[in-house]
Order: structure tokens, then C-alpha cells, then sequence
């Protein structure tokens, strides 16, 4: 008689094994396919965990780590769950608990096999988090990386930006003086105009100057590639004058305005530029050219300078890695590192003696 409760017993607990199952099948997809989305992959992880318990229409979930929550907290003892740690600054609990006044009246209320389904959620979420933590570290570093780069180009810009501040403030300066010393000149008025002219010029100055000695988020916005060259190698004329380099600009006046942050690119053209100014001797040549390929903006500067090894070539993305004398070797590792937050890819040729190639591509972007 007691036979066929004992196979109904077996069938239930068959069923919650298979519920279990594909409950932790559903979460390591989740987890798979938003692995770089962590609000969305815990969201989904959450509302999908109740379906493999016992109840799963009773259920409810909380999670917390560090000073994240999701859900609510349980407010009663009837629940199950499971501690994990990040890290030593970062402590988390998974919560598996009945809604208020839903508790099932009768039978076992969780089950051992469910407390073990629980750990390896656990399992699931913490990589998710630390894998999240991990790549904020790496962005932290790549933006660390990013203004140390910006302090050290500022030190190869301040000769040529106070040479360039020199002239217009001594005009401001100068048409000043003269209006005071006599106020019914007639001229006045044209030299007022070229104090304004003079002054703007200097805002301009400093204001580059700014971009680079300062954070910044990130922008993407609709911008003009060409003029930012031109800015670059406007800005960069002193130290293009000093090695009489010739410099040869092909830009594609027809390619499209499209997504860019023109702060970083600026910092990625400043390296590139400078790097070929330190390669070359007096009278190089600079080539810069752009040109549109399918879906892509293409951004050529060649020099015909020293050119690098071929053993170093695997290398100069490296951080670190220089062989300029006063060289801190980042330039080139966060060009790089900026290309590759525009979605892009950079690519060098190069040969001993006879100079350096850089291709970088970056997409369009409405």
C-alpha cells in the first residue's frame, strides 16, 4: 500500500532536481550573454532564481554587495542564504526568502538541494561582480594612464604655448598703455579692436592648454576630424618651425562628420605628431592624410624619420616602453588604449632609415 506514495515521493523530488537544474542552465546563460552588462545580468539572474525552488510563486530574492542592493530585504528568519566575497572591501549575501505572510502551512519549506542550487547562483553572481570590478580597475588605470600622458605632452607644449601666449599679450598689453596715456586718440577704437582680436587668441590658447591638464569624461559628438588636425599642427608649429619639417596635409574634404571625443583624438594626433618630430632630422617630411574606406575613417601620418626595429615593433604599444632619452613611455600605449574606446584599430609599419607609418581606423558613427 505504502508503494505508490513512495513513487509520487520520487516523482516530486525528480521534478524539483530538474526545476534546479534548468534554473542554474537559465542563469549561466545569462550570465554568458551579459557578462560586460552587470545591472542586467544580476536583474535577469534575480527574477529567474525563485523558478527553481520549491514555491516559486511565494518566493522573493535579495541581494547585496558593498553598497549595492537589489530587491528587498528579508524581514523575518524564514529564508535561505549564502555569503560571498569579492575581495576584502567588498563582502555580499544572496537571500532567497517567502513573500510576507505567504509561507507555505505545511511540509519542508526549503529544501538541502535548494541551499546547494544557492551556492552556486553564488558561484555565478560573484564572478559576474568581480569580472565587473576588474574592468573598472582596468579603466581606472587607462584613465590614469590617459592624464599622465596629457601632463607629460604638456611639458613638450609649454615652450612652444608660452611663445605663442607671448605675442598676444604683449599686444594687449602694448594697446593698452597707448590708450591710456592718451584718451583722445582716434585710433582708439582700432586698437581696442585688436586688443579683442589679441585676447580671443589667447582664450584659444589656454583653452587647449585646459583639455589637457584637466579630467574629462568622455564626449562623443558630431565633430570635423580635418579641423582637428589642423588645430594640432597649428598648435604644434614650434616645434615644426624648430626642425624645419615640411609638413603635407592630403585631407579628404569629403568625409563626413561623425562621432568622435575631440579631446582624445587631439591627445592621439599630438603623439603621433611629436613622435615623428623626435624621429626626424632638420628638413623631414610630415604626411597626414584621411580618407574614407566603407564604414570607416581612415587617419594616415608617415614620416620619414628613424624609423623603428622590427624587434620593438611587437612592443610599442607597450606601457613604459620608450626609447626617448626623457621618454615615459606612455604616449603610444594610450593612443592605443584610445583607439580601442572608439571602437577602432591602429596598425604601424616601419623600417630602419627610411621612417614610420601609422593607420588608424575608426568608425562612423551617426
Amino acid at each position: 500500500m505504502d508503494l505508490p506514495k513512495h513513487n509520487d515521493l520520487q516523482a516530486k523530488s525528480l521534478a524539483e532536481r530538474v526545476k534546479e537544474l534548468e534554473c542554474l542552465y537559465k542563469i549561466s546563460q545569462i550570465s554568458g550573454n551579459f557578462k560586460t552588462d552587470l545591472v542586467k545580468a544580476l536583474t535577469l539572474i534575480l527574477a529567474e532564481i525563485p523558478k527553481g525552488w520549491q514555491f516559486p510563486e511565494l518566493m522573493q530574492t535579495y541581494l547585496v554587495y558593498g553598497n549595492v542592493e537589489y530587491g528587498i530585504k528579508p524581514t523575518d528568519e524564514m529564508y535561505q542564504s549564502c555569503s560571498f566575497e569579492i575581495h576584502p572591501n567588498i563582502n555580499g549575501c544572496l537571500f532567497v526568502y517567502f513573500e510576507k505572510d505567504k509561507e507555505p502551512n505545511s511540509g519542508q519549506k526549503f529544501l538541502i538541494e535548494e541551499q546547494a542550487l544557492l551556492k552556486q547562483i553564488v558561484h555565478e553572481i560573484s564572478g559576474l561582480i568581480e569580472l565587473d570590478e576588474k574592468r573598472k580597475s582596468e579603466r581606472l588605470i587607462q584613465e590614469k594612464l590617459k592624464h599622465s600622458d596629457r601632463l607629460n605632452l604638456l611639458g613638450e607644449l609649454t615652450a612652444g604655448i608660452a611663445h605663442e601666449l607671448n605675442t598676444p599679450l604683449g599686444n594687449i598689453i602694448g594697446f593698452t598703455e597707448l590708450l591710456l596715456k592718451d584718451e583722445s586718440d582716434p585710433n582708439k577704437i582700432s586698437d581696442l579692436n585688436r586688443v579683442l582680436k589679441s585676447s580671443k587668441h589667447a582664450s584659444e590658447i589656454v583653452k587647449k592648454l585646459l583639455f589637457f591638464s584637466c579630467e574629462m569624461p568622455s564626449q562623443f559628438k558630431k565633430s570635423n576630424l580635418n579641423k582637428v588636425i589642423k588645430d594640432c599642427i597649428d598648435l604644434l608649429k614650434i616645434q615644426i618651425n624648430e626642425k624645419q619639417i615640411q609638413v603635407n596635409l592630403n585631407l579628404n574634404l569629403e568625409i563626413p562628420l561623425f562621432k568622435f571625443d575631440a579631446i582624445q583624438i587631439t591627445q592621439v594626433i599630438f603623439n603621433m605628431v611629436l613622435n615623428a618630430i623626435h624621429a626626424m632630422d632638420l628638413q623631414g617630411q610630415l604626411c597626414i592624410v584621411t580618407k574614407q574606406e566603407n564604414k570607416n575613417i581612415v587617419l594616415i601620418i608617415q614620416d620619414n624619420g628613424a624609423g623603428i626595429p622590427q624587434n620593438d615593433l611587437e612592443k610599442i604599444f607597450q606601457p613604459f616602453n620608450s626609447n626617448k632619452e626623457n621618454g615615459a613611455g606612455l604616449g603610444l600605449a594610450v593612443t592605443h588604449g584610445i583607439v580601442q574606446a572608439h571602437k577602432g584599430r591602429i596598425k604601424v609599419e616601419s623600417k630602419e632609415g627610411e621612417g614610420t607609418c601609422f593607420t588608424i581606423y575608426l568608425p562612423i558613427t551617426e
